[in-house]
């Protein structure tokens, strides 16, 4: 049986992150250094009151925060946003956190962001998402998808002891409408 949400990708759907998603495998998400290792927030453990806290926040948000999950079997597996959206200037950044480690690399991500891209040009009317990270699949991803590197915030990551550079990536509405056209 083939599961549905309010975005629809090849492989996953998108819906509303609610409070029967905070649960233990997501808090585990939150506190796994391999889970965290490109991500900012990582300094401090999280806690199920931190959890309920940010689901409650995200709920109220201008912000789109999202849950992943697999068309096959409704299963929760990261979450995806939309955060500073700007309508006045139609601009939005994307990120994305794929939690559960035994989904990696099957595509996921990408047929996310893909569907979220999608929903941001067509539906709320955006002109531009912008992305930055120092994540090489990240980067990969979104440059597959047509994104286009921007520039590179030299040394402005922590990661294992050393700084290492995060990656800018842009795409306009235009450029992903004439890609689609191809």
């Amino acid at each position: 049986m083939v599961m549905t949400g309010f975005i629809e990708g090849k492989k996953v759907f998108l819906r509303k992150l609610s409070m029967d998603d905070a649960t233990g495998n997501y808090l585990l998400w939150l506190n796994d250094p391999d889970v965290l290792r490109y991500r900012g927030p990582k300094a401090y453990p999280s806690n199920f009151d931190d959890l309920r806290d940010f689901i409650k926040n995200a709920q109220t948000s201008k912000d789109l925060f999202l849950a992943i999950c697999l068309k096959s079997s409704g299963k929760h597996i990261g979450g995806i946003s939309l955060t500073s959206v700007n309508f006045i200037h139609r601009t939005a950044e994307l990120s994305i956190m794929i939690g559960e480690k035994s989904e990696w690399g099957k595509g996921y991500a990408r047929d996310s962001i893909e569907a979220l891209t999608r929903h941001a040009f067509t539906n709320m009317n955006l002109n531009k998402l912008w992305a930055e990270s120092p994540s090489p699949a990240f980067n990969a991803a979104v440059r597959k998808l047509g994104w286009v590197h921007e520039g590179t915030k030299r040394k402005s990551f922590l990661l294992d002891g050393e700084y290492v550079d995060v990656e800018c990536y842009g795409l306009l509405k235009s450029d992903f409408i004439s890609s689609k056209d191809r």
